[in-house]
């Protein structure tokens, strides 16, 4: 984050420390309890998630030629490649003989090898090599290779369409400006995890967007080092929520020129419609959530990235205490706070409330219901 822009969320922190206040809506917002349990809905959103581009991950992962990597996107194995001409591409993991996975994980490579009866291909997706080839005589072998997908690298962020129609020219409009700051198109890749929550996809993201639960949840992690006086931006679609450590009040009656040059919190961007990223000091994660397989189930993927490639065991040892520190607070206190919410709605709570405190969940059901009626 340049240092300019930290001065000035430090600036509007600082105010609200102050006032003991926050950035806060104008009234309140009911969001019906259809929106987390309804079939009917569920399947809308499924379509609509299936027409928009994702982000799913770092640029830096691909960075090198020849190097690539494996996501899950919505249930559709995706490739994504950097080949020797330096085009990022990306494809359906699919093999075109049966369909199998011809990568997984990461890393670098000359050609995939498909596991089950052996076909390969370049990293530019060409079909190269098919055993007994003549057995397929007819098959139009020159023609199948891995399907293609759109894919975009804007802001450092891989960002992927799941059909050849989904526009991904420019899908982060004007957040892409505070992003590009952060390097992304050099972070690596160190750990990704998995987590199968008994909660709809929504409320998986909207825990990540809200302080008002802070004392009560997060009483022994989060809450006696951050504080709820946070401020909120909106970038169409995007948002990004900042909420300060504690201990910034140190800087309150300092000369400016004496403040850090990053913001001396964590700050949280909402990439529509399910990528969170989180930004602090020494951590950079990304959670990408997706519906399951009705409307309460979600698979979410928890990443967490590095600046420059990770060569010694100390190195790993401390990003595996930052993944495993998110884990703690997010799998062992956000998300069952998630799902009992979703037992609840199911049981028959008739709509949630939204307080003049939780702007940002204002803005997502917002955007969430103009994109279904788009």
């Amino acid at each position: 984050m340049p240092r300019l822009e930290s001065l000035e969320l430090t600036r509007r922190v600082l105010k609200h420390f102050e006032n003991d206040t926050l950035d806060i809506a104008d009234d309140v917002w009911r969001e019906p309890r259809s929106a987390y349990v309804d079939p009917e809905r569920f399947r809308a959103d499924l379509r609509m998630l299936k027409s928009m581009p994702h982000v799913i991950g770092w640029a830096g992962e691909v960075a090198a030629p020849g190097s690539y990597t494996t996501k899950n996107v919505m249930g559709v194995p995706v490739l994504v490649t950097r080949a020797k001409d330096g085009v990022l591409r990306a494809f359906i993991n699919g093999c075109a003989h049966r369909g199998a996975q011809v990568a997984a994980e990461w890393g670098t490579t000359r050609m995939f090898s498909c596991p089950y009866h052996g076909w390969t291909y370049g990293l530019d997706g060409r079909l190269t090599g098919t055993p007994a080839r003549k057995m397929f005589a007819g098959a139009d072998l020159e023609q199948r290779g891995l399907i293609p997908l759109p894919i975009s690298d804007q802001a450092g962020l891989i960002t992927v369409g799941l059909s050849a129609d989904v526009d991904v020219s420019a899908p982060l409009g004007d957040i892409s400006v505070p992003l590009s700051d952060y390097g992304f198109g050099h972070n690596h890749h160190v750990e990704t995890r998995r987590f199968d929550l008994a909660c709809n996809w929504k409320l998986a993201v909207d825990v990540n967007f809200e302080g008002y639960h802070f004392p009560y949840v997060h009483a022994d992690t989060l809450d006696p080092l951050a504080s709820n006086n946070s401020v909120i931006d909106i970038y169409g679609r995007n948002i990004r929520w900042s909420f300060p450590f504690r201990d910034i009040v140190q800087f309150r009656d300092a000369p400016e020129t004496d403040w850090p040059d990053q913001f001396f919190g964590t700050v949280v961007y909402g990439l529509f419609p399910s990528c969170v990223l989180i930004e602090a000091p020494g951590t950079s994660q990304m959670l990408r959530a997706y519906p399951g397989k009705n409307p309460g189930e979600t698979v979410l993927y928890l990443s967490i990235g590095a600046p420059k490639e990770i060569t010694t065991d100390e190195e790993r040892a401390w990003y595996k205490m930052g993944i495993d520190g998110a884990a703690q607070v997010l799998d062992g206190q956000d998300f069952p706070m998630a799902a009992a919410c979703q037992r609840g709605l199911e049981a028959g709570v008739d709509h949630v409330v939204f307080g003049r405190n939780e702007p940002l969940l204002h803005h997502l059901a917002a955007v969430r219901n103009q994109a279904l009626a788009g």
